[in-house]
């Protein structure tokens, strides 16, 4: 099994922090993990996300946001995945990026300067609206509204050509908003661009330790996406090394009862099928 959506931002990027994942993924019965750190981490990409901190209709949670993060170097954080992995490590080297419409080409000009094993897609901001950052950032809004322009995002984002993986599909969910209008239309759009783009869909348990207390994405889309012959990854989305492979059972349960038996692995951006195990 694997856990292929895990980050190393609460500790330093140093081996001994990252063997500590490797050590709870064995303790698991994980046999491969992928690290996908925050692009907003990573100096880099600052230029990416700028424009979050300017002009009109911003947020100041966003602009302090902005001002603190994007100190580490991805230069460094490569080479400690790739030392990771001289070190006897199945570990490969991911990343995930933020979808950011009007910094398409920015993010194209940093990606395509590195080699990553593979690429998650996610969405967490809307316009400047991080909606994710903490439940009081819902306050006055539409939540219809607020999944409509969510999965209009992530159908721009599935178009992009920026990605192999699209993380957590329905993390809108993430603090128990729910529509009260159905949003399949929106959601079967965004998939069928999947299917089109040759994306990978994660399952990750991430939602169950979040409010909401459910596996992204919720069952009823995942059928949907295995309709479409949509490939699979399982992920736990940890940040901390106790939470990797957490509920990898749940998931391959899920993935299996909505008509899966592979999942996918990756090697500088090319996908390979595994059996899910029973």
């Amino acid at each position: 099994m694997i856990d292929y959506h895990i980050h190393l931002e609460n500790g330093p990027l140093t081996l001994d922090w990252l063997s500590k994942f490797w050590e709870q993924a064995q303790k698991r019965g994980i046999s491969e993990i992928a690290i996908t750190e925050h692009c907003h981490k990573f100096e880099q990409f600052y230029p990416a996300f700028e424009y979050l901190a300017e002009g009109e209709n911003g947020y100041d949670y966003m602009r302090d946001w902005l001002s603190s993060d994007f100190q580490a170097s991805l230069d460094d954080y490569l080479e400690l995945l790739e030392l990771g992995k001289q070190k006897g490590i199945p570990v490969k080297k991911g990343i995930e990026v933020d979808y950011l419409e009007q910094s398409e080409e920015v993010l194209h000009n940093i990606l395509d300067s590195y080699a990553f094993d593979y690429i998650l897609g996610s969405v967490h901001v809307i316009d400047k609206w991080g909606f994710d950052y903490f439940p009081e950032a819902w306050e006055g809004k539409d939540v219809d509204e607020a999944y409509q322009k969510y999965y209009e995002t992530m159908y721009k984002a599935a178009n992009s050509g920026l990605f192999d993986v699209m993380a957590h599909l329905d993390v809108i969910k993430v603090f128990g908003h729910k529509p009260t209008t159905n949003m399949d239309s929106y959601i079967d759009k965004v998939l069928k661009a999947m299917a089109v783009n040759k994306l990978t869909l994660e399952v990750s348990t991430a939602g169950l330790r979040k409010p909401v207390g459910e596996m992204y994405p919720t069952k009823s889309i995942l059928q949907r996406a295995a309709a479409l012959q949509i490939p699979i990854t399982i992920a736990s989305d940890a940040h901390y090394p106790e939470d990797v492979g957490a509920d990898w059972e749940k998931a391959t349960m899920l993935a299996r009862r909505c008509g899966y038996r592979e999942y996918c692995v990756f090697m500088r951006r090319e996908s390979y099928a595994e059996k899910i195990p029973k």
